[in-house]
């Protein structure tokens, strides 16, 4: 009798091991899947990211090709200004000699 009733202890003991052994597993398993779950999310994120920095670098190749493209127009009306100031200067000193022969004609006209 004691034989059994020790017997019955030892397994009842064995049953709350199992029970609680489960209890950790199912946990564990609980655990793992919320993982899965986040690791999926961070898969996700991280796929989301490289296409960001893949446009900002085609966009960052875009940027650049303009404004070397800007710079040479700037350079290209630099250039135009320059010529432009330069041809006013001409006119204006055509137009003070212009102005001189003038007032010596009519220097010439007022001898008369």
């Amino acid at each position: 009798k004691q034989w059994y009733q020790r017997r019955v202890a030892i397994t009842a003991g064995a049953e709350d091991k199992v029970k609680a052994l489960e209890a950790e597993l199912t946990d564990i398993n609980n655990s793992m899947k919320k993982m899965e779950a986040a690791e999926g999310l961070q898969a996700q994120r991280e796929d989301e990211l490289d296409a960001k920095i893949k446009d900002l670098s085609e966009e960052k190749t875009d940027l650049h090709i303009r404004a070397e493209n800007a710079e040479r127009q700037i350079q290209v009306l630099e250039e135009n200004i320059a010529k432009l100031e330069k041809e006013v200067e001409d006119e204006q000193t055509s137009h003070a000699d212009t102005k001189a022969e003038l007032a010596a004609v009519n220097a010439e006209i007022d001898d008369i």
